[in-house]
């Protein structure tokens, strides 16, 4: 098993010798006789725990913490404060500060070794925990978007010609919330959103999404309603509430006007005003029942002259934005769609 590695930062390099007589034959330890040192072999290799003195001349262990937990990976390295300072009120700011533990010096061998190795134990189980909590999840996200996927089969077996809209706009959506600066987790649901925002049509009679030519105001009507019943359906879902919101509110307009709520501006839900634009960009380029595809320059057109009453006009400027740059294409041909 490999051993883990301790560095012990003192000036008085007495303390650092019975340190190095309890600990060497158990850890793989490394010894600094001040911060400084301390933080340039901190910067090399990451230690498993720090026993740190507090009272050093120049960078004392206050500031010595302080500026180690602004390396990336040892913000929550643990740290054990070293000192001959007894007062209990000194001990509480050390604990205050994030240590992991408080020795009084002079050390005495037998605490040192249990205290610390009852600290590196509780931090393996830590770690232990951790990665298996990471792991389960892994699997969780993975069940989810298996299941995600089996729905949106569902969805696109309702009506064949709509064959991979479903995906696109997942990846149109996924591309404007990376640009738009979210961060992965959230990308990741505004991609799922994106993949089940038309579940709601699950629950319109075939005859009216299959029917060829204009529908009558009683037929539209109905098909308005699948946003409502795509978002009751996802809101039984209450660990992913951001599915639901996609599902409702991407045919609500910027300017009020759409449905079903009749929500404005930013009113809107953010995640609803940007698989809006992806939504309608794809049905423009897409054969449907009532009409032919549009040529992608003719749909660009589209989206700008509905930016600031149908769409919010910051998303489409940065959907533009992805359509000159390529990604929206990419997105489009890896679909297989525009063959």
């Amino acid at each position: 098993m490999k051993k883990h590695t301790i560095l012990a930062v003192d000036d008085d390099r007495t303390n650092l010798q019975i340190i190095r007589s309890v600990l060497e034959k158990d850890y793989a330890l490394q010894l600094a006789i001040s911060g400084e040192m301390a933080l340039k072999f901190i910067e090399r290799n990451r230690p498993d725990l720090i026993l740190l003195d507090l009272m050093m001349p120049g960078m004392d262990g206050r500031e010595t913490m302080a500026k180690l937990r602004q390396i990336p990976g040892c913000e929550t390295v643990p740290v054990v404060f070293l000192t001959a300072n007894q007062e209990t009120a000194e001990e509480i700011q050390c604990l205050n500060m994030g240590a992991s533990d408080f020795i009084n010096k002079p050390i005495i061998p037998g605490i040192l070794e249990l205290r610390l190795r009852r600290i590196l134990e509780l931090d393996d189980l830590q770690h232990h925990l951790q990665t298996a909590v990471e792991e389960k999840t892994r699997q969780y996200q993975e069940l989810a978007l298996e299941s995600i996927f089996a729905i949106v089969n569902i969805i696109e077996a309702k009506d064949e010609i709509t064959e991979g809209h479903s995906v696109r706009v997942a990846g149109y959506s996924r591309a404007l919330a990376t640009a738009m600066g979210y961060d992965e987790k959230s990308v990741d649901e505004v991609y799922r959103a994106g993949l089940l925002h038309d579940v709601g049509k699950t629950g319109i009679p075939d005859l009216i999404l299959k029917k060829e030519g204009k529908l009558t105001r009683e037929e539209y009507g109905e098909i308005k309603e699948h946003t409502s019943i795509g978002g009751h359906i996802l809101a039984a879902i209450e660990t992913m509430d951001y599915l639901a919101e996609g599902a409702k509110y991407h045919h609500e307009r910027y300017d009020g006007t759409g449905y079903p709520n009749g929500l404005a501006g930013e009113d809107i839900p953010e995640i609803g005003r940007i698989i809006a634009v992806a939504d309608v960009f794809d049905a423009l380029v897409s054969k449907r029942h009532y009409k032919e595809a549009m040529d992608v320059e003719t749909a660009k057109a589209e989206l700008l002259k509905g930016a600031g009453s149908q769409f919010d006009p910051a998303i489409v400027k940065i959907f533009i934005e992805l359509m000159e740059n390529g990604t929206i294409e990419e997105i489009r041909q890896a679909s297989g769609a525009g063959h």
